[in-house]
């Protein structure tokens, strides 16, 4: 028994270890309404499987993706320290679509993309959060 425990430790391990890594930069549009803000933001992410994404972004903080019909990708996305300065405030959460519109390169794959993400805070507001992003992969 303990055998298939320790064979099961490694063939998880070796999973996130082999799997997919991505790492991005992003100039995030928030406040689309008023007076333009622009932030940068940065992120990591490791494909799970095929379809399914984890990471973190610095603007979303922790973010699932997964990919749907036509090219696009459902991100969902949780921060519990919403002014990010570690203090602890009200937690947001996040929903958006996101789209690659090029890719290329076989071993440093390079993409750009775009997200539209509506971000709420606990009881309070929502905005929406447009965001440009190049990302490298391996």
């Amino acid at each position: 028994m303990k055998m298939v425990k320790n064979i099961a430790v490694v063939a998880c391990a070796a999973s996130f270890m082999f799997a997919s890594v991505s790492f991005n930069m992003s100039n995030v549009y928030s406040n689309l309404d008023g007076g333009t803000a622009t932030t940068t933001s940065w992120g990591a992410a490791y494909d799970l499987n095929e379809n399914t994404s984890l990471g973190y972004d610095s603007s979303l903080g922790m973010l699932f993706m997964f990919d749907v019909p036509a090219g696009v990708t459902l991100r969902l996305g949780w921060d519990g320290d919403a002014d990010d300065n570690g203090t602890a405030n009200d937690p947001t959460t996040a929903v958006g679509l996101g789209f690659t519109w090029w890719t290329g390169g076989t071993g440093l794959k390079t993409s750009i993309s775009t997200a539209y993400d509506m971000v709420s805070v606990s009881g309070g507001d929502s905005e929406g959060k447009l965001s440009v992003t190049v990302g490298f992969g391996f």
